[in-house]
């Protein structure tokens, strides 16, 4: 494989993997490192879908080398990078981000993208875009599929193909003689007839959330042998899985089941998978009026389907039992549709424009955004100040806006906050949003709650842990307020770190310590307007956008309260009903025309 990469590299500047799993992509990095890139010239950089993919690699590889490790990552708000790395894990937004002050990316010799599958703007549009104005640089895009290649083929025509086929063991493969209007009851009969005779491994179900929910209910429900219910497990998200991980090991019992709605790539990632079983239907998120991005089910698609039958000959003989015949499988779409043309495009645009394309439209896309989506895009950074009438970036506002490495409206909040007079506590409620910790003891925190709703109520909280002092004073005060310490020492230096990118921008900050709690909700309401609802009866909101219902997350100080009118960092999905979560309660004629 070592001769077959360096050929790669040596003789085309995009070379495309087909069928790589995780372990297998990870392992080109290595092998370019041992064939002298990333030595005299500059770094391998391998980009991952996320921040935890990335850092998940990096750690993994350094836990087998020496203290002297030539691995690191850079992520958001974290990096372990030294002067002896070579191979940087990073994620693909952290690259576009660093593309803004460098579009040539001219410290990598090398870079893997892997995923990509996935097909999200970042994935390739940007990299294409950088090879043409750059010689040197090799580009290795990993985890295409056989379906993609039509679509990558003629988007990268000089690109060469090379065939990796890491299912290394057979699949026995199983379709249903004809399709079923029930793929629940289909997946219990299955899962059940799979535990009577007792195959050994790991068995994943593959299911959209809800409907895992009621096949795990009523696999409890069944009756059993005399040996008992399989080792069930429901997983549908990141953390989930690792902690699955983190629970199995150095247990003796390999068998379990898994009901899941992640994808198979990234199960395949955390456990050795020998059957699984396929009900033909797959959760996708879309974007609904940039407020949420929200679950739909939807049938899955050719690739799709493959990928999870792939999974189960990893690492052993496996069998795969699709809950749908084969022509139904014939009729489904090659591929699935790209997250671009499902999600929101506010912050790809503003780094579009920041790169200097002018027609977003005619943009040389992979796969080109819904010109609807594109619109409402435009819109929205016109809204808040980034852009003019004119699809122009705004000077200073949006060129500055789209250096931060922040959230769209964070980013706009914080430079809002210079002009508002209330920077010193933007900065802060920032940091405390990205922190992402737990819900709080509202109760025991009662002396910080406010009935202007989380974001000031955090801000209290926020100063208070300041004023507590050092260890173990800030631990004392934490336990006896219901907090976690951890989260607001993040805080802490999510804040400096954010300081130290402002100053590095050239942004002048100011002292606000005066500023009051009207300041800051103003500032907060300019910023997120069109994230606003009212109330239309008790408990239940309308947004001003798009008119979705929406209730208040049981994690808010609101929770059980009423108020009139309402701005809201994020819309989540449970259950079927929607939730908002981060409030701050503004009066309606406070929502200014900027």
């Amino acid at each position: 494989m070592d001769k077959l990469v360096q050929k790669a590299v040596d003789d085309q500047r995009v070379t495309i993997w087909v069928n790589t799993t995780h372990g297998s992509t990870e392992t080109l990095s290595n092998y370019l490192l041992n064939a002298g890139w990333g030595v005299s010239g500059g770094l391998i950089c391998f980009v991952h879908a996320n921040d935890t993919a990335a850092r998940q690699a990096a750690e993994t590889k350094s836990s087998v080398q020496s203290a002297d490790s030539v691995t690191s990552y850079s992520v958001l708000f974290e990096t372990s990078s030294l002067p002896k790395t070579k191979i940087l894990h990073t994620s693909a937004c952290l690259l576009i981000q660093e593309a803004l002050a460098d579009p040539l990316l001219s410290r990598y010799s090398v870079v893997i993208i892997a995923e990509y599958h996935l097909r999200t703007l970042e994935t390739l549009s940007y990299p294409k875009w950088t090879t043409s104005r750059r010689d040197d640089i090799h580009i290795l895009i990993a985890g295409a599929t056989q379906e993609s290649l039509d679509a990558l083929s003629i988007y990268l025509p000089d690109a060469k193909i090379l065939s990796l086929n890491t299912s290394t063991y057979t699949v026995d493969l199983h379709s249903i003689p004809v399709s079923t209007d029930n793929y629940i009851t289909a997946a219990l009969e299955t899962v059940l007839s799979l535990f009577a005779t007792h195959d050994p491994g790991n068995t994943v179900v593959f299911l959209p959330s809800r409907e895992g929910y009621e096949l795990k209910r009523r696999l409890e429900d069944s009756s059993w042998s005399s040996s008992g219910p399989p080792n069930l497990r429901l997983i549908n998200s990141l953390p989930e899985l690792e902690r699955f991980e983190s629970d199995v090991k150095g247990t003796e019992s390999t068998s379990y089941v898994i009901i899941t709605s992640l994808r198979a790539g990234l199960v395949a990632r955390y456990m050795p998978v020998a059957i699984v079983v396929d009900s033909g239907f797959q959760e996708l998120r879309y974007s609904r009026y940039g407020l949420a991005t929200l679950a739909r089910t939807q049938q899955i698609s050719q690739e799709t389907a493959n990928q999870r039958t792939r999974i189960a000959g990893l690492s052993t003989p496996g069998k795969c039992y699709r809950l749908y015949p084969q022509d139904q499988f014939d009729n489904f779409q090659k591929t699935e549709t790209p997250e671009i043309q499902r999600t929101c495009l506010d912050r790809s645009i503003l780094q579009l424009k920041s790169l200097g394309v002018d027609n977003i439209l005619r943009f040389d896309y992979l796969s080109p955004p819904l010109t609807s989506m594109v619109a409402e895009a435009l819109d929205r950074l016109v809204a808040i100040g980034a852009m003019n009438e004119s699809a122009e970036l705004t000077n200073p506002f949006g060129e500055r806006l789209a250096q931060l490495p922040l959230k769209l409206l964070h980013g706009a909040m914080l430079l809002r906050s210079l002009e508002r007079g209330c920077f010193d506590q933007i900065i802060s409620l920032i940091a405390v949003r990205l922190s992402k910790g737990e819900f709080f003891d509202h109760e025991k925190s009662r002396l910080f709650v406010t009935q202007e709703g989380d974001d000031i109520t955090w801000l209290n909280i926020y100063e208070g842990f300041i004023k507590s002092g050092s260890a173990p004073a800030r631990g004392n005060w934490c336990q006896k307020h219901g907090l976690s310490e951890q989260r607001l020492l993040k805080a802490v230096d999510i804040r400096n770190q954010l300081l130290r990118i402002l100053q590095h921008r050239g942004i002048k900050t100011a002292k606000s310590e005066l500023a009051t709690s009207t300041t800051i909700t103003q500032c907060i309401a300019d910023v997120y307007k069109h994230n606003s609802a009212f109330r239309v009866s008790n408990g239940l909101f309308r947004t001003t956008i798009g008119h979705l219902e929406v209730r208040i997350h049981p994690s808010s100080v609101l929770y059980n309260r009423n108020p009139e009118f309402i701005v809201f960092e994020e819309v989540v999905e449970n259950d079927g009903k929607l939730f908002v979560k981060d409030i701050t309660v503004i009066q309606r004629d406070r929502i200014s025309e900027r």
